[in-house]
């Protein structure tokens, strides 16, 4: 909606404000003054906040919050989230205000708070309690807030950033460390700033933003190298760990050696063990593709024994994928499919996805596992063992293993939160398919399985005539071919179109629905996976007939379905 930035005339003396900032300035201007200044110090929370975190920042001489905030949700100013609560972006957007107000640090007795708040955040955080780690830490900030404790404030907005990061909700992350940067500037504290980067670097880099990732952790390096105290070397191992990161990923594979060695070298240095950890997991995925396993297994093994002694167990799932990657490139797939496992096991557990930036090779692993055991046999490997138990034989460093390469499916295709086309790595673009209707048509034949010529044409042409029909159907079916680069992707046979899927086709829908067929078998884990599979929703923005919108339903209700199933399957005992 546009906002106008005048006033408009209604005649006489009177003026009114169009818009969406008009609307929320006529509502603020009908709250009481201690409404309104409640209201501005709401943007104190970067996401969702409990009463408790409320009566925090009003301190303990106001009165009760709570019918305050009954009368903001009542104005539609604030939203009520069950038990929690949410400012509305254009609200924090129009009061515009930074996070914390500069003041003296807590007293005594509110400092001691503040460390008891801060112990129970990190205790829920390592126990996979996320929500309520967030809630203890919220409360914290409002703590902060009232005080005007910058630098409190900013320990943490990292905490709940880590939290976030741990969920794999990579946009509530970001904004938290780049709430934490803008505190860190205003004090002018170089460190502080460079730390805060490299978090935005990897955030950055998890969800596949290379060129971002590369930029921050570059400037969190410039800074770090310039402060003469001994802690600048930890700020500086991180930012080496983010490069090195980013050229390995970008195939850069003698600059990936040499920053992923120098960051494990200060990391060392500093007995920072979470930063050897990461470290070692790059080198690992490193000498994976060079193909030296034997490298990569004892790198990844190492890396693996450190996370989990600090129990990272996101981190931990990680490592378990990229081993499985290796056991499968020393053709060990009944190994690899115990790991891939113990792997969506820790994720259920915790509630945290699979990064972006990983989720390529997850996908290769586990489709290339599928593709090698029969399926009642990679059911009872999946789910033959507990997370603990598969760590532990793991760590066992006896076994001796062969070289080989994992090869990527010629086609994948992407429906789910994306509609993308991918021949190899070469996604297919606008001008491949010449016009819409061949791509359509790709995700139907992938969909349906009854595909008669009448069916087809029902679908993609509701409203054109039986001629109009004949001549759009194979003209739409030339292309498809010519995009796809070979005929034989569709086949004809006894009066049906199919999508020839044994040349080799990786179909983000069929791994969806592959994981709710197999949730009979070991529901937590399948549906887990199921959930991973959902980026979102079938062809989302994509033009077409209206099929799509019945296939998008139909998805969804099934992804629904299984978030239902999993929670329920999560809060047992």
């Amino acid at each position: 909606m546009t906002v106008t930035g005048q006033p408009v005339a209604t005649g006489g003396d009177r003026h009114r404000v169009t818009g969406v900032r008009g609307a929320l300035t006529a509502a603020v201007v009908r709250l009481s003054p201690a409404d309104r200044q409640l209201l501005s110090r709401l943007t104190v929370f970067p996401g969702l906040f409990t009463i408790r975190a409320v009566r925090e920042l009003a301190g303990a001489g106001c009165p009760d919050p709570t019918a305050a905030m009954a009368r903001l949700t009542g104005a539609a100013l604030v939203v009520r989230c069950r038990t929690r609560f949410r400012l509305l972006r254009v609200v924090r957007e129009y009061f515009a205000s930074e996070t914390v107000a500069a003041g003296l640090p807590l007293p005594a007795p509110d400092r001691a708070r503040l460390d008891h708040l801060l112990t129970l955040g990190d205790t829920a955080r390592l126990s996979g309690a996320h929500e309520q780690a967030a809630d203890v830490l919220t409360e914290a900030l409002a703590l902060c807030a009232r005080h005007g404790d910058t630098r409190n404030a900013g320990i943490v907005l990292e905490a709940l950033g880590d939290a976030a990061l741990e969920l794999g909700d990579y946009p509530a992350a970001y904004a938290r460390h780049t709430q934490s940067r803008r505190l860190a500037m205003r004090l002018a504290d170089p460190l502080w700033t460079a730390e805060s980067l490299n978090q935005l670097g990897l955030i950055s880099w998890l969800r596949g933003d290379f060129r971002a990732a590369r930029m921050v952790c570059a400037g969190a390096e410039a800074l770090a190298k310039a402060q003469p105290e001994p802690r600048a070397k930890r700020a500086r191992a991180r930012a080496l760990l983010g490069l090195g990161a980013v050229a390995l990923h970008r195939g850069e594979h003698g600059s990936a050696h040499e920053l992923l060695s120098r960051s494990f070298a200060e990391a060392d240095q500093t007995a920072w063990r979470d930063g050897k950890a990461w470290a070692l997991s790059q080198l690992g995925l490193l000498a994976l593709h060079e193909a030296d396993t034997t490298t990569a297994r004892r790198l990844l093994r190492t890396s693996l024994r450190n996370h989990h002694a600090l129990n990272a167990r996101w981190r931990v799932a990680s490592v378990l994928e990229a081993l499985a990657s290796v056991a499968l490139a020393t053709r060990e797939p009944e190994h690899a499919i115990r790991l891939l496992g113990a792997a969506a096991e820790l994720r259920m557990l915790t509630g945290a996805r699979v990064p972006p930036v990983e989720r390529p090779a997850r996908e290769r692993a586990l489709a290339s596992a599928r593709a090698t055991v029969p399926r009642p046999r990679f059911a009872q490997l999946w789910s033959g063992g507990t997370a603990d138990e598969v760590i532990r034989a793991e760590l066992d460093e006896h076994a001796v293993h062969a070289v080989t390469r994992v090869v990527d499916p010629p086609l994948r295709v992407f429906a789910l939160g994306r509609a993308e086309v991918c021949l190899g790595t070469e996604p297919l673009l606008a001008a491949d398919w010449t016009f819409a209707k061949p791509r359509e048509l790709l995700y139907f034949l992938l969909t349906e399985t009854d595909c008669t010529k009448e069916r087809i044409t029902r679908a993609l042409w509701p409203w054109s005539t039986a001629a109009q029909v004949r001549n759009n159907f194979h003209t739409t079916l030339h292309h498809l071919r010519r995009a796809l680069r070979q005929p034989g992707w569709v086949t004809y046979a006894d009066g049906r179109y199919r999508f020839n899927r044994e040349l080799g086709c990786d179909f983000d829908v069929d791994r969806f629905r592959a994981a709710l067929r197999d949730a009979d078998l070991a529901p937590a884990k399948w549906l887990s996976t199921a959930v991973e599979a959902y980026e979102g929703d079938f062809l989302e923005g994509m033009p077409g007939e209206h099929w799509i919108t019945e296939r998008r339903t139909a998805l969804r209700q099934e992804y629904e379905r299984a978030v239902r199933t999993l929670e329920v399957l999560r809060r047992r005992p």
